[in-house]
């Protein structure tokens, strides 16, 4: 653990001030994820700014038809607040179910929103009662503000002063906790405007809060239970880890979702007789991921690019450094940012091409990949990809279909940290990946063809978290 400086500003220009000299500094509020990151070594801040003297941020007031709170009320503190109780009782609800009494005397609004994890329980009601987050910048809206796995919109030198809840007719939030961390495994926040309009947001399927806009829709159209009858959650926006596979979460969002609406309308909540039985949880003994990506370029040319050392650092997320060191043999420096975790990987890459006979480029690849990050351990992964030439039946050009497949494994230190983020991990990085390549790549659109190149140096980081925030 490395020694890190502790300052605690009594300004919102103080705080502005710490974090315009030092970069490296972290604000620090509540730090429920951030202080254990540290103390595992998993992130290296030089200072931490702590908030808690900054004046205001901890205040609770009605302000017109709205209500305030500041960034460092704890959510004992907003579960505990007479006027969030009786005219924002949804509010109080979520903060009462938030962990266990220790977490929730420490644990602030102001830091769950900047962490945004996978499966907090604040951005879902955050997103449903349709907030407006005020930095020390500007007023983001909850849709603009939740931007996925661990990223808001939240700029360099920005942080959450608080936050202005409007007025609704009725609200509920419902979740199914993982039994050990109290996470939500699915958790759904079903909020009516005053004019009628329906917003629904859950947590818990991998990628960061998002909405379910089919149910919003049924439900500002008919405000009962039965609006639900017809629809499903759509599994393909559901991941599957330890605790349940993407058949069951998404199966969940419908119950819970029927829950909190019957909760509000009286109804009953019951899933209708035409649904069929629901995926049990699944506890895959190793993680495999895989996917398959049609890209607008032929096989040579998608082959020539994944060899190519300087557009893959400049497409990897967090990529510092990549050497050929052989034919299809290279170095990379891979520094992995996440949420409050940051780790830097010295990173070996080796492929091993099969081409058919008369091919001008291999089709089908192994590619093995191990990482060293220091005392914390070391992982490998193994992908294979395939390569196959597509026609298109009107343009008459050649596209390729890229599939792989890949499976991680962790040893050291890293294989205590837990899994609630591996796919989730390897997906939200890879989608970066394909932005990148995107767009360095004028008059061609190979966007996902490196997929497995990104996939396979971040795959591992995914198994690195397996545990972390488990307690």
């Amino acid at each position: 653990m490395n020694p890190a400086a502790y300052l605690r500003p009594r300004s919102i220009t103080e705080v502005s001030q710490c974090l315009q000299r030092l970069p490296e500094a972290q604000l620090l509020a509540g730090g429920q994820s951030l202080l254990a990151a540290w103390r595992l070594g998993l992130c290296k801040p030089t200072h931490f700014v702590d908030l808690q003297d900054v004046p205001d941020l901890k205040d609770i007031r009605i302000e017109g038809d709205a209500l305030w709170v500041g960034a460092m009320c704890t959510h004992a503190q907003i579960a505990q607040s007479p006027i969030i109780a009786t005219q924002f009782p949804m509010l109080s609800a979520l903060a009462h179910g938030i962990a266990d009494a220790q977490i929730r005397n420490v644990g602030t609004i102001g830091g769950a929103l900047a962490n945004n994890d996978p499966a907090a329980c604040w951005p879902t009601g955050v997103l449903a009662m349709h907030a407006d987050i005020v930095t020390n910048e500007r007023v983001i809206n909850a849709d603009a503000f939740f931007q996925g796995l661990f990223t808001t919109a939240l700029q360099e030198g920005e942080w959450i002063l608080g936050l202005r809840f409007p007025r609704v007719a009725c609200a509920r939030y419902v979740k199914f906790e993982q039994a050990a961390s109290r996470f939500a495994l699915v958790g759904v926040a079903v909020m009516r405007s005053m004019d009628g309009e329906v917003r629904v947001a859950v947590t818990g399927l991998g990628q960061g809060v998002t909405r379910w806009y089919e149910a919003e829709t049924a439900l500002t159209a008919a405000w009962h239970v039965e609006a639900l009858n017809k629809l499903d959650f759509d599994v393909s926006n559901a991941q599957s880890d330890i605790h349940a596979s993407a058949q069951y979460r998404a199966h969940l969002v419908a119950v819970l979702c029927r829950r909190a609406v019957a909760a509000n309308t009286g109804e009953s909540g019951a899933m209708p007789a035409r649904t069929s039985v629901a995926h049990a949880p699944v506890a895959p003994s190793k993680a495999r991921i895989q996917g398959s990506h049609l890209l607008q370029a032929t096989p040579e040319y998608v082959w020539h690019q994944l060899l190519d050392p300087a557009v893959l650092q400049r497409c990897i997320p967090g990529c510092t450094a990549m050497t050929r060191t052989q034919p299809e043999h290279y170095q990379a420096v891979v520094k992995i940012g996440l949420g409050p975790v940051s780790a830097t990987f010295a990173t070996q890459v080796a492929l091993f091409p099969e081409a058919p006979n008369h091919a001008s480029a291999p089709t089908r690849c192994r590619l093995v990949l191990s990482g060293q990050a220091g005392a914390l351990g070391e992982g490998k992964a193994t992908v294979l990809v395939q390569l196959h030439a597509i026609q298109d039946p009107q343009t008459q050009s050649i596209h390729t279909r890229l599939d792989w497949q890949a499976s991680p494994e962790v040893t050291g230190k890293l294989a205590q940290l837990g899994n609630r983020f591996m796919d989730a991990t390897a997906h939200s990085l890879s989608q970066q990946f394909f932005n990148r390549f995107s767009a360095g790549l004028s008059g061609h659109t190979p966007t996902k063809a490196s997929s497995f190149f990104t996939y396979a140096l971040t795959v591992k980081v995914k198994q690195w978290f397996q545990r972390f925030f488990e307690r």
